[in-house]
């Protein structure tokens, strides 16, 4: 199947530089990770780029859709048999949330809004959906990334995990409305299921205000399914003054996050974002997306879409 895919570069010069022979690139996108991803080589045929350029801006376009926009982390210019070979390294821009801390203690009447505009200027490529449903309050633990924050908000306001949708828009809840689409069998490559148990925690133990242990118990259902034994004594959680057994139904959907999945893998790509819904003929029905990959090169491609069974995936 053809395939039309671009890289589109830009300089702090001000050069802009659209490619379309790529060696070889690789694109994920999750819905626990707050950015795309995105790594590339990319050949200059023409030697039209100055070895010395400094990049800062990587677009990636597939089949007339950008699904990644972002920084770029890391790059390196080298020449091979006489022609140009770039290879770089690339986080969406939302990726600056994991770098970017809130005072800690106590922030009341939050919004999503009012925590993407009151504390500091990100770059315009950052979006947020416009939701202005105002939490009581959020209270920020020390060290902790404003993605925390959006966490917390996001659980507290709707008890969803929030997610990247496009290139670098944060949304709180699945969109209404979501793309479908079920792959016959003449379309699949591959599909299969996985496990992986090794986060699941079995009991957690928290203090009560005054520090005491023993106050707050809750055990996992899944875990005792399993046989797994795992104990964890955690301090009170502020977060949750009101809410304590909310704090660890979130500990527990954090520590398991991912244990179940399905995917399926295509010739191609029919671009599925996060919470958009995929089926594969004979194997599931549409459920929501959870995690992409596409691969390949100037000459094909591959996407793998991933379903997770997990204590997010009950909204729908």
């Amino acid at each position: 199947m053809d395939n039309e895919v671009f890289i589109t570069l830009q300089t702090t010069n001000k050069d802009f530089y659209r490619l379309n022979t790529i060696k070889q690139f690789v694109f994920k996108k999750d819905k626990y990770t707050p950015y795309t991803e995105l790594s590339v080589t990319i050949a200059d045929i023409e030697n039209a780029i100055d070895p010395k350029s400094v990049f800062y801006r990587i677009q990636l376009s597939v089949n007339r859709s950008i699904i990644h926009i972002g920084l770029i982390d890391s790059s390196d210019y080298s020449i091979e048999n006489g022609v140009s070979v770039i290879n770089i390294r690339s986080r969406g821009y939302t990726s600056l949330l994991l770098n970017n801390q809130m005072i800690p203690g106590v922030h009341s009447n939050m919004s999503l809004d009012k925590l993407m505009t009151s504390y500091y200027d990100f770059p315009y490529n950052i979006q947020w959906e416009q939701d202005s449903t105002i939490c009581n309050y959020i209270y920020v633990k020390e060290h902790r990334s404003m993605w925390d924050s959006v966490i917390n908000l996001g659980y507290k306001l709707y008890g969803t995990y929030p997610y990247i949708k496009g290139p670098n828009k944060i949304i709180l809840k699945p969109h209404s409305n979501p793309a479908i689409q079920t792959f016959e069998k003449d379309r699949i490559i591959k599909y299969g299921a996985a496990i992986n148990t090794t986060g699941i925690l079995s009991h957690l133990h928290m203090q009560d205000i005054e520090g005491n242990y023993g106050t707050y118990n809750l055990e996992n259902s899944n875990a005792e399914d399993l046989m797994i034994v795992r104990h964890k004594q955690i301090a009170f959680d502020k977060q949750y003054l009101n809410e304590p057994n909310q704090s660890m139904n979130l500990m527990f959907a954090l520590a398991s996050k991912r244990w179940k999945t399905k995917y399926v893998t295509i010739d191609g790509c029919s671009y599925l974002d996060i919470n958009d819904m995929v089926g594969a003929e004979g194997f599931f029905d549409a459920e929501r997306v959870c995690g992409v990959l596409i691969s390949g090169n100037s000459h094909g491609i591959n996407s793998t879409y991933y379903i997770y069974d997990d204590d997010f995936s009950t909204a729908k």
